[in-house]
């Protein structure tokens, strides 16, 4: 493989309770709160790549069979969550900004995080103490810690395994990462 010359990783958990976590060598690590408007972060994706060459992992959102039919109150939120995630990845890719799109197992398996069994609240609050761990130089709360783990496997990621990076981002934007 060539060499890549991303200099930033960007994790998002997408929802308006997520956050977005950045990383840059040299550089303290941010976290932002999602906008309301998504449409702000066009501003911000091009203001990213004015400073650095950035590359985006998106946590995958999706809809499961059992949120129909367990809780349809449920399924009512994860599509408009659905919604907002097609706008977000329509966004970046306007911005012209290479992402990668990564199931929550994904990154939770690679990561070694995943418990099974384990209740939501505590599964957010032991990421939240992983990303404490991982990011000293940052407040982890509960809103920002998924970003800041989706973030540390972009990095994890890119430096163990790039050809995986390769196979899941869009084929157009591989020249973007050399």
């Amino acid at each position: 493989m060539n060499k890549i010359t991303i200099d930033c990783i960007i994790g998002i958990d997408p929802g308006k309770s997520g956050g977005i976590a950045v990383w840059r060598p040299n550089h303290k690590t941010e976290v932002i709160k999602m906008p309301g408007d998504l449409m702000e972060l066009k501003q911000w994706f091009e203001y990213m790549k004015s400073i650095c060459r950035p590359l985006v992992f998106v946590e995958k959102v999706q809809l499961r069979p059992d949120d129909i039919t367990d809780n349809p109150g449920k399924a009512f939120r994860v599509q408009k969550l659905l919604s907002e995630f097609e706008k977000l990845k329509t966004i970046i890719a306007m911005c012209d900004v290479p992402f990668v799109l990564v199931h929550p197992q994904k990154w939770q398996n690679e990561l070694k995080l995943r418990v099974k069994g384990e209740e939501k609240p505590e599964r957010k609050k032991r990421y939240q103490r992983a990303a404490a761990d991982y990011y000293p130089d940052v407040k982890a709360t509960l809103w920002n810690a998924d970003a800041l783990m989706i973030m540390h496997f972009g990095r994890y990621i890119l430096h163990n395994n790039p050809r995986w990076v390769l196979e899941n981002l869009p084929a157009p934007m591989h020249d973007r990462l050399f």
